[in-house]
């Protein structure tokens, strides 16, 4: 059996590049850092909000046709992989190959309350 595929999802003002020393400790398994649109290489796709870069996610797992894989995610990062891993349990298709999620001291899926109430006193 071959072992999944690493989908590293990096943390909010941060890039795929926040993965490399990971990727490298982990050479012997395919590990993929992307950027998530606004982000990184993708800076020049604009903002996207939680739901763009979780609808985006699912679409990049589809296009990739990866057998199996794992998402692995920082702060923001994590936020999206549950949000995606939570829409595979739910059964939409085309994520059935997300085997688990890893969440490295990552935001809740709900909003968060600062963002409800920034700029008020």
């Amino acid at each position: 059996m071959t072992p999944p595929t690493l989908l590293f999802l990096h943390a909010l003002g941060a890039s795929a590049r926040e993965w490399q020393q990971v990727a490298d400790h982990l050479s012997d398994h395919d590990c993929v850092a992307l950027d998530l649109p606004g982000f990184g290489d993708a800076a020049d796709t604009g903002h996207a909000d939680v739901g763009t870069m979780t609808d985006w996610l699912a679409q990049e797992i589809r296009a990739r046709d990866l057998t199996a894989c794992v998402l692995v995610g920082h702060s923001m990062g994590g936020k999206i992989a549950t949000l995606v891993a939570a829409r595979a349990a739910a059964g939409e298709p085309g994520l059935a190959n997300i085997l688990g999620v890893v969440l490295v001291a990552a935001s809740p899926p709900r909003p968060n309350r600062w963002t409800k109430n920034a700029g008020r006193r």
